[in-house]
C-alpha cells in the first residue's frame, strides 16, 4: 500500500470525550474506545448529512467509527459513523446535562496520553447506563470519583494501619493521610479528628458495586465529606480546574443534589 494512500479501513466503538464542529461541517471528535489507544478523528460534513446522526459526536455519546487508519496520523478520517446510544435520560434538564459533560471532561482530563484504557472506558458506561437508567442519587459521585482513582492506580482495596497492620474490620477509629491515603489506628495513634467511618465508606466504594451502595441510607455530610475528599485526590492528577465543575455544583446545590 502506497504512503498516498487513505489507510487501512478499521473499526471501534467507544465514548465521545470531546468534540469540535467547524463551520464548514465537519467534525473532530476525541474517542475513548473498547479498546486499543484514545485516538481523534475527523467526520466530514456530518452537520449538513442526512444520514449521518449528529449525536454521535455529541460528548458522552457511544459511538461507532469506520476509519482510515495511517501510521504516524494524529487525526484518523472517519468513512462512516453511527450512534449507539446517546444517554437521553441522563442529559434530561440542565443538571443531567451538566453532569454528563462533568464526568466525560472528568475522565478525559484524567487519562493519561498513550495506552489503552479499557477499566476507565467500563467505568464511565457503566456511570451513563446507570443515570441513564435509574437517575442520579447523592452516593453517585463520591463512588464513581473514587472508582476512577482505583481503576487508575492510585487508590488500593487493602486499607491497612499504616503502623501495625491491622485491617478495617480489627479497629474501631483512625486517623487518615490524605496525601497518601494512608490510615494510622487508635491503637498506634491519636486519631483526631476520627475518620473511621469516611475511611470505611471509601473502602466500600473500591470493593463494592454501586448497585449494592446506591439505596443505602448514607448521612449527606459522610457523602460530601468523601467527594470533597476525592476532589482533592483528583486535583493534582488532572492539572486543571474542569470548566464543568462549579456549574455541576450549583446545580446539585449544597446535599449534591
Amino acid at each position: 500500500m502506497s504512503g498516498s494512500g487513505p489507510g487501512a479501513l478499521k473499526k471501534t466503538t467507544g465514548i465521545v470525550m470531546e468534540s469540535r464542529i467547524l463551520p464548514e461541517g465537519d467534525a473532530f471528535l476525541r474517542l475513548l474506545p473498547e479498546q486499543g489507544e484514545v485516538g481523534s478523528f475527523r467526520v466530514k460534513g456530518i452537520k449538513k448529512s442526512k444520514t449521518r446522526p449528529i449525536a454521535a459526536v455529541e460528548p458522552g455519546s457511544l459511538t461507532v467509527l469506520d476509519y482510515y487508519f495511517t501510521q504516524g496520523r494524529e487525526t484518523f478520517n472517519v468513512k462512516e459513523i453511527g450512534l449507539i446510544r446517546r444517554f437521553d435520560k441522563a442529559k434530561t434538564g440542565y443538571s443531567g446535562t451538566v453532569l454528563v459533560s462533568y464526568l466525560v471532561e472528568l475522565v478525559s482530563s484524567f487519562l493519561t496520553e498513550g495506552g489503552s484504557h479499557p477499566m476507565e472506558y467500563k467505568l464511565l458506561l457503566g456511570a451513563l447506563k446507570e443515570l441513564d437508567e435509574d437517575g442520579y442519587k447523592p452516593v453517585f459521585l463520591p463512588f464513581f470519583k473514587l472508582k476512577l482513582l482505583y481503576v487508575g492506580g492510585f487508590l488500593s482495596k487493602e486499607m491497612e494501619c499504616a503502623s501495625c497492620g491491622k485491617s478495617l474490620s480489627e479497629i474501631q477509629s483512625c486517623s487518615l493521610d490524605e496525601n497518601h491515603f494512608e490510615i494510622v489506628c487508635g491503637d498506634c495513634g491519636n486519631p483526631k479528628p476520627d475518620k473511621f467511618g469516611l475511611v470505611l465508606f471509601v473502602q466500600d466504594c473500591l470493593a463494592l458495586r454501586y448497585r449494592d451502595l446506591k439505596d443505602k441510607k448514607i448521612s449527606l455530610e459522610l457523602l460530601k465529606e468523601a467527594d470533597s475528599l476525592s476532589n482533592r485526590a483528583l486535583k493534582p492528577l488532572l492539572g486543571k480546574r474542569l470548566k464543568s465543575e462549579p456549574m455541576l455544583y450549583e446545580s446539585l446545590g449544597e446535599n449534591l443534589g
